[in-house]
């Protein structure tokens, strides 16, 4: 389990992480989503124990990160641009990974296959995507305690997304695996996270389905009725779509206040609206 108490991190005179506090339990899946230069990378590095933090505290267990050998064999973080020797190649960075970490080379080496490289490819030689492809490959191979990938999907076309995703899933089932991943595209993160973190101006916004119940935003789809005049004078209206014949409108008052301002449409559906739209509502209009 990895737990952030109230931590604080300041680079070049900037303030890039601002009291953020989180658990990731193990099992499970942490996204973090955030524009480029948000500070994911900055976080990312906290929670590796590459930077120390000017102040909070970052738990693996019950171990502190920061300067602790015994807790960082237990950790992986690849970053968006991973570094390697001029020459480098699958297996060669392999070996190095292997001087630190126990990895299952024959799980290694089903990846390879699955991700469609070779062991003896030169890594400079290698596009941005198949690069992706062979660190996750050696992290997924390694199954730390806590796994920390950096931009994870950039630069993976859909059909390696799926095979990191399934493999990530199977590991999930078989191993007590703390994972965060980042990006900056909140759909790439929505159908394997538990859970999605935020990160605007140094905070770091916790969300879940248990966030959406406890606060939800109404999707309603009505067919008009040219008899009816519809007043939504009392609904705060996030988004309206209308034609003549139809209303879509997304909306964030109490579902009794919305029945009642449609009560003479008898063709009427309200539906909470999908996670992704629940969140941007949440970062972009409500906040």
């Amino acid at each position: 389990m990895l737990d952030l108490l109230h931590v604080n991190k300041t680079l070049n005179g900037k303030l890039i992480i601002d009291d953020c506090s989180f658990t990731v339990k193990p099992n499970t899946v942490f996204g973090i989503v955030g524009i480029n230069g948000v500070g994911k990378t900055t976080l990312m590095r906290l929670c590796s124990g590459i930077l120390k933090a000017d102040s909070g505290t970052i738990l693996l267990g019950t171990e502190t990160i920061y300067g602790n050998i015994y807790a960082k064999k237990d950790i992986v973080f690849i970053s968006d641009s991973p570094f390697f020797e001029p020459g480098s190649t699958i297996k060669s960075i392999l070996n190095f990974y292997e001087s630190f970490y126990k990895v299952d080379v024959n799980y290694f080496n089903y990846l390879i296959d699955l991700f469609e490289l070779k062991n003896n490819d030169i890594l400079f030689h290698l596009s941005k995507g198949k690069l992706k492809r062979a660190f996750l490959a050696i992290a997924l191979a390694i199954s730390p305690k806590l796994l920390l990938l950096d931009e994870t999907f950039d630069g993976l076309d859909p059909a390696c997304k799926k095979i990191f995703k399934d493999e990530l899933r199977h590991l999930l089932l078989k191993k007590p695996i703390t994972v965060i991943l980042t990006s900056h595209s909140l759909r790439e993160l929505s159908d394997i996270s538990d859970e999605i973190g935020y990160l605007q101006d140094g905070k770091l916004i916790t969300l879940n389905n248990k966030a959406i119940e406890n606060d939800p935003i109404y999707r309603i789809y009505v067919l008009k009725d040219k008899d009816v005049t519809y007043d939504l004078s009392n609904l705060y209206v996030l988004k309206k779509e209308e034609t003549n014949d139809f209303m879509r409108i997304d909306c964030y008052s109490k579902i009794e206040d919305i029945k009642y301002a449609f009560h003479n449409n008898k063709d009427l559906e309200i539906i909470t609206v999908p996670f992704e739209d629940w969140v941007v509502y949440q970062m972009e209009v409500l906040r």
